[in-house]
């Protein structure tokens, strides 16, 4: 019996070793006066943002504010989180998803504060961050891609790392930009009304002018 104690002891010790002492487990943005959780496999009854199509938008009279992020994390066994960030990046969704900390632009949410137990949470409110800021109107319908990431700093095992919300993991592992997905939403941006008159205007006179050789 005693042996058996002991190897059920030794077991247990070592799956709690393998698991994260540390990780993400919520991932939150508010776009537009909605609030989505970052991916379907977290709580929440919201709306997802990883996969959601925003429509069709027109430069001058459309916007797409982000006004409110939150991550939500875990530290067990001594150990802490610190130091959240969520970073962003707008591109055409042509491109691909880029996993290089370089390509996109980080907001700050600090060192977060304590939601009981060993939880953190930490947010931003307030921003009037429009995704469509820098795009220029197209002269045909444009596919954009927003994508996401979630990122807290972490101590354990007696050293820093990040930890980074990845869609395949509510609690990532993974320390390296290279692993991880970005939450990926898309919209469309349409040209102006008075450029679709440009181009209906320019077939127009084109259509003439084939018709007059013609004759």
């Amino acid at each position: 019996m005693k042996k058996i104690t002991l190897l059920v002891a030794t077991f247990l010790a070592l799956v709690t070793a393998l698991h994260a002492a540390t990780g993400i487990f919520g991932a939150y943005l508010t776009v537009d006066g909605t609030k989505y959780k970052s991916d379907g496999s977290y709580g929440g009854s919201e709306a997802t943002f990883n996969g959601a199509d925003f429509g069709d938008m027109t430069i001058g009279s459309s916007s797409l504010i982000l006004s409110q992020g939150e991550t939500l994390t875990y530290a067990d066994n001594g150990h802490s989180t610190f130091e959240f960030a969520l970073a962003y990046r707008v591109c055409l969704a042509s491109d691909p998803q880029s996993t290089a900390s370089g390509d996109y632009t980080f907001i700050t949410m600090g060192d977060g504060v304590s939601i009981g137990g060993n939880d953190e949470k930490a947010e931003f409110t307030g921003s009037t961050l429009d995704f469509l800021n820098g795009i220029s109107a197209p002269v045909s319908n444009t596919i954009y891609a927003i994508d996401i990431v979630h990122k807290a700093g972490a101590w354990e095992g007696g050293s820093n790392f990040e930890r980074l919300a990845n869609v395949s993991n509510t609690s990532p592992g993974s320390t390296d930009w290279t692993a991880t997905d970005a939450f990926t939403a898309t919209f469309v941006v349409v040209p102006e009304p008075s450029t679709y008159a440009l181009i209906a205007g320019l077939f127009g006179l084109s259509y003439i002018a084939m018709r007059r050789r013609k004759a």
